[in-house]
């Protein structure tokens, strides 16, 4: 929508480059020459011959190296070679073409014009197509199928050329390859006899037959070791001081003889406990019972003890030997290894030579194999081209017709017509619409539309003086409604008019503005505080004995009140203070002493309403000390001339000093179709509104 709003807003470079474009498509399509295209298509292959088991069969299987091989036929199409065979057979076809017999075309000419065929590969197929533009069809016709045939014959010609060179090549690498085969085979047949691996594989099992015998050895030792174990210590911890012992383990060194002795020596203890029960201890056979169970019970402690040194020396013994076993087991385990990596390298040794055997007889297979195929090629003189279509004879020019020329240039035209309109309008940078405002975060008061009524800035500036219903005063009285308002009467009574640029319509607006606050009742003072270049005193046909603001400023000793600067005769409620410009003084060193803001002070006591004009705040920086005397800023914006970099400019000059800029009047809007993309919302003029002749340069 933004790039149909530039372009709707200078529809007339668009036009106008439009019927350009359409004017040269026309002389264009006057001059131009139908011209024929004829076309045939190819198909072109990278088959080989193979011979297989004495049979000839086709390979179809892609290979790596088939694009290479198919852009390098593809290129030898355009090779002078083809342009040679493809002139004798031109001439071998149609001889009366021939110029030495009064034909029409000579050799030199067709080698020419066969240069400027094009040649086309699909790249998703083996498919190529061959074109020619000529303004005689038949002969493009002619030409194409020529072309085409002479594709065929030109790789026949190089099969041909290629396969007697490769079997004498061939003849000579077979030769090679066999004396290679066979110093494989030699190489083979002696490491086997080196190696013996059979003898190898025979030790190694003997080996591991061993280690297995001997790993059982192992296993009992250790079952009988731990068993000999669980028995010393229980002999150890077996005390005779537990009467209910009854059950022992088996495996005791004389456990017939231990067992007695135990039962004796419970026999022993029973009796002493009945003895106990009749007779005290210093009773004769209490003694003699307790003297008989501490013998029984020595003896079998005793008894205890030898056989747990007993069990001791088995434990020990069986301790060597399991040493002995272990470092058995470690050598064969060793011997194993060495037997497993002698095998293992001899395997190696062995594949590698069985491999570069297999290599070299697959090789030799395949450079009989590649001979066979080149002596095939040969005979069959095996063409790698075939024509799908011949060339037609057209019928239909291929170039545009002078109707479509004629658009052609049409849309070329507008279409650069708009991006011209487009640069155009990037290249500037200004204000196209009322929505190019509202972006800069700017509230929209009014929107003036253009007018072409007036020629002059007084007439625009005083229109609301003699016509109090036109649509202008009634914008402008909707804007005084605005800042009247109990929401910002406030805050507005005494404002600043101010734009970026001259020419933008500042003065005419503060003037309007003025009217209007004063036709409201309101009673409103505008001063032109515009020094440098001063225009109300014109505007309002004030005479030049009239007080200067100028010229009061820089008297500091004037005689001169307040009142003595206005003047009073334009319409009742509206007072003016105007200015007429000095060379010799500079206006900025007179804005920033006192005497002005005494003025205003005045004005803000004895008015309403304070209207001040100020000079462009992108020109000089006089507006900027004049707002901070004002309660707001209104900013005037010419759709179509101010630069939106300007207006940035000057909004953010305000900021800085913390001015309260309370809206834009958008000046110069046209109200018409294209008035719409101009931000021109809610208003519906459609004629009586044009731009008015700028007057001056403010």
């Amino acid at each position: 929508m933004n790039l149909i709003k530039v372009v709707l807003r200078r529809w007339p470079v668009v036009v106008v480059l439009t019927m350009l474009g359409g004017v040269g498509g026309f002389v264009y399509a006057q001059r131009v020459k139908l011209i024929y295209k004829a076309q045939a298509e190819l198909e072109m292959s990278v088959r080989r011959p193979k011979v297989i088991n004495n049979e000839a069969i086709f390979d179809d299987s892609p290979s790596q190296n088939e694009g290479v091989i198919f852009n390098t036929r593809f290129k030898k199409f355009q090779s002078p070679a083809m342009e040679r065979l493809a002139t004798q057979e031109y001439f071998k076809r149609y001889p009366e073409d021939d110029s030495s017999v009064g034909g029409p075309i000579g050799k030199f000419q067709l080698a020419t014009l066969i240069a400027d065929v094009g040649w086309y590969k699909d790249p998703s197929a083996n498919i190529v197509n061959v074109y020619y533009f000529s303004e005689d069809p038949e002969f493009a016709a002619k030409l194409v199928n020529v072309l085409s045939y002479c594709a065929g014959l030109l790789m026949m010609q190089e099969n041909q050329a290629m396969s007697d060179e490769a079997v004498k090549w061939l003849k000579t690498q077979l030769d090679d390859q066999r004396e290679e085969l066979e110093e494989v085979e030699r190489q083979v047949s002696a490491i086997r006899d080196e190696l013996q691996l059979d003898s190898l594989e025979q030790r190694k099992a003997a080996v591991g037959q061993a280690l297995i015998a001997v790993s059982g050895e192992r296993e009992i030792l250790v079952s009988t070791l731990a068993s000999r174990k669980t028995v010393l210590s229980f002999v150890r911890e077996l005390k005779g001081t537990d009467p209910n012992l009854e059950i022992l383990p088996a495996g005791l060194p004389k456990e017939e003889q231990l067992n007695e002795l135990i039962a004796k020596w419970r026999d022993a203890y029973e009796e002493l406990q009945l003895v106990a029960r009749r007779y005290t201890k210093l009773h004769p056979e209490y003694k003699a019972a307790a003297d008989k169970e501490s013998r029984a019970k020595k003896r079998m402690e005793q008894f205890i003890e030898l056989s747990a040194k007993a069990v001791q020396n088995e434990i020990d013994l069986l301790g060597k030997q399991l040493t002995q076993v272990d470092a058995r087991i470690l050598s064969l385990e060793r011997e194993a290894l060495d037997l497993e990596q002698q095998l293992v390298s001899g395997e190696q040794r062995l594949q590698r030579l069985e491999r570069k055997k297999e290599a070299a007889d697959n090789a030799y297979l395949s450079m009989l194999r590649r001979m066979e195929e080149a002596r095939l090629s040969a005979d069959e003189n095996m063409a790698f081209t075939k024509v799908i279509r011949n060339a037609e004879v057209p019928r239909m020019p291929v170039n545009a017709g002078k109707m479509r020329i004629l658009a052609s240039g049409v849309f070329v035209g507008g279409g650069a017509g708009c991006a011209l309109v487009i640069l155009f309008s990037l290249l500037l940078g200004k204000i196209e619409s009322v929505t190019d405002l509202k972006d800069l975060g700017l509230r929209i008061l009014g929107t003036i539309p253009t007018y072409k009524k007036t020629d002059s800035r007084s007439e625009l500036a005083t229109i609301g003086l003699r016509d109090k219903f036109c649509h202008m005063i009634e914008i402008f009285a909707g804007i005084n409604a605005l800042v009247s308002s109990d929401k910002y009467a406030e805050r507005t009574k005494v404002l600043l008019v101010n734009s970026a640029m001259p020419g933008e319509g500042k003065t005419v607006s503060a003037c309007n503005l003025a009217i209007s606050s004063a036709m409201n009742g309101s009673r409103t003072l505008l001063i032109d505080a515009d020094l440098r270049r001063p225009q109300i005193a014109q505007v309002f046909a004030i005479g030049e004995e009239h007080p200067s603001l100028l010229e009061w400023l820089v008297d500091g000793d004037s005689h001169l009140g307040h009142r003595e600067l206005v003047f009073n005769n334009v319409i009742e409620n509206l007072d003016v203070i105007t200015s007429r410009p000095l060379k010799e003084i500079n206006p900025a060193e007179l804005l920033g002493r006192g005497r002005l803001a005494e003025l205003f002070e005045w004005a803000r006591v004895h008015y309403d309403r304070v209207i001040i004009d100020s000079p462009p705040l992108g020109m000089v920086g006089d507006a900027q000390v004049l707002a901070n005397s004002a309660d707001a800023v209104i900013v005037v914006s010419r759709i179509g001339k101010t630069r939106r970099r300007s207006l940035k400019f000057a909004l953010a000059k305000f900021d800085e000093i913390d001015a309260f800029v309370f809206g834009c009047i958008a000046n110069d809007v046209p109200y018409s179709l294209s008035g719409m993309f101009k931000g021109a919302e809610g208003y519906g003029y459609t004629s009586g509104y044009g731009s008015y002749k700028p007057y001056g340069s403010a």
